[in-house]
């Protein structure tokens, strides 16, 4: 008696599975794309449990392009795929700087297929929309029944999205804030790798690190920060001290003195590493106007234009933040305004929420100190005009365990033991949902507050303080 042989019935899944083959088409490879392919990559290659074939647009035929699912991404410039559908109007041409246009839906190539297109006004724009398109897209399409995004609530269960056809989605985004980024000390990046993953997929693109010596690892950092899009700009004080002491005098021979040793220190550590400029802090960070007889804001102006002076003179194109706490001049700032217009001002400790310093205690915002706030910030942001270069420090976040803080030189940061950064994960998770917390509760506050500013002007910088929050593991 012959023997028979039985096949195996395919599952419905295992039927879909099969009708799709992605595939990925770029246009550049380095840099912030080769960030977004390695995203759009990964997630969907997830979905599968196998790698997304990948090739640049210059090697793709035609029968490839009918025969695949697609995933189209890069900027008109370096993909010609999508500069012929910019031509179809398919996909809108996003006009920002950094901004993107993205669509989901049926191939423009074969109508029994699936396409994916991001198309980014430039390489920041094109890792944006990779990121929206993983973070926010294929999570809300994971819920969905084909027809249309859904939201969690209709569904007790996941689909695939990447097997059925796709949801419809197009979206054109550009960011309202040019500079968007963080501060930390740098002794408390962890794992630097990690760290700026993280504000990549926040959108985040400045890291202000401040170490008070330039760490021997600095190069390294800057290069993974670049093919993030992220700037770095590498903090120190001019005058001040991490407890708030001056150590400047406040006569014109010792401020002339100081700022030669600004400026010596500057060529010495910080001329000789990559980097996308500077930042300091000075004598502000105090509650007295007055320091031997002399006014903070007055001197500290003095300071800033006399070595800023020196510094531009030599490297023109630096670029410097000044870290100025509203604390001792808010009442003087006729004399800030006469601060070199070249260096970009950040104002901290403003007022309350989401300026003050009361990590770690329940805050309830008063309208009427957030109203007063609101007005002190806008009158700083066109101080020096609305063209003025200027930005803002936002707290609430985690503080620095300062019975454990000291600077080392000649150190790198952010290569911390592995068996040390999950310790410390679960000491800082508990911070973290209690800092969140009262975030959320105070939003709206927050969102006023940008929304004003952006509003008054075109070009803003907005930093929030994170200080030993361990953002790696976040």
């Amino acid at each position: 008696m012959a023997s028979v042989c039985f096949l195996p019935i395919k599952t419905e899944k295992e039927i879909l599975l099969s009708r799709h083959s992605w595939l990925l088409i770029y246009g550049k490879n380095d840099g912030a794309c080769s960030r977004a392919i390695e995203r759009i990559g990964s997630s969907v290659g997830g979905f599968f449990s196998t790698a997304v074939r990948r090739l640049p647009s210059n090697a793709v035929s035609g029968d490839l392009l009918a025969e695949n699912d697609l995933i189209i991404i890069g900027t008109c410039d370096d993909n010609d795929f999508i500069r012929s559908l910019l031509c179809e109007k398919t996909i809108a041409t996003p006009e920002k700087p950094q901004g993107y246009s993205a669509y989901a839906g049926v191939s423009a190539w074969n109508a029994e297929k699936d396409m994916v297109v991001v198309c980014g006004k430039d390489d920041a724009g094109v890792l944006y929309g990779a990121t929206d398109f993983c973070n926010e897209y294929l999570a809300a399409a994971i819920f969905d029944d084909g027809n249309q995004l859904a939201s969690v609530s209709q569904h007790a269960f996941f689909e695939n999205p990447l097997i059925r056809r796709l949801p419809d989605w197009k979206k054109v985004s550009a960011p309202s804030v040019e500079k968007r980024g963080v501060w930390t000390w740098g002794h408390v990046i962890y794992d630097y790798k990690r760290f700026l993953d993280n504000l990549s997929l926040l959108k985040l693109n400045q890291i202000v690190i401040w170490n008070d010596h330039a760490p021997v690892n600095a190069n390294e950092i800057v290069d993974y920060a670049h093919s993030l899009a992220i700037e770095v700009l590498w903090g120190f004080a001019w005058g001040w001290d991490t407890d708030c002491n001056v150590s400047m005098g406040m006569d014109e021979a010792s401020v002339n003195a100081l700022s030669d040793e600004i400026l010596e220190k500057y060529e010495r550590e910080y001329a000789v590493i990559k980097g996308d400029g500077i930042y300091f802090q000075s004598a502000t960070e105090l509650d007295c106007e007055y320091i031997n007889g002399k006014l903070i804001a007055e001197t500290v102006t003095e300071l800033v234009n006399i070595t800023a002076g020196k510094i531009l003179s030599k490297y023109p194109r630096l670029a410097i933040q000044f870290g100025l706490h509203a604390n001792s001049v808010r009442n003087r700032l006729d004399y800030i305004a006469k601060s070199d217009k070249r260096v970009r001002i950040v104002w901290e400790n403003c007022g309350t929420f989401p300026f003050s310093d009361k990590s770690g205690k329940d805050l309830t915002v008063k309208e009427s100190e957030f109203e007063n706030t609101l007005a002190f910030t806008k009158k700083i942001a066109q101080l020096r005009s609305d063209c003025d270069n200027f930005g803002l420090v936002l707290k609430e976040m985690t503080f620095l365990d300062w019975t454990l803080f000291k600077h080392v030189p000649k150190t790198a940061i952010g290569v911390s033991d592995e068996g040390f950064i999950q310790k410390r994960t679960l000491e800082k998770r508990r911070l973290w949902r209690f800092i969140q917390a009262n975030w959320l509760k105070n939003l709206k506050y927050m969102q006023a507050l940008i929304k004003a500013v952006v509003n008054l002007r075109r070009d803003n910088d907005v930093e929030a303080v994170i200080e030993d929050g361990l953002l790696e593991n976040e």
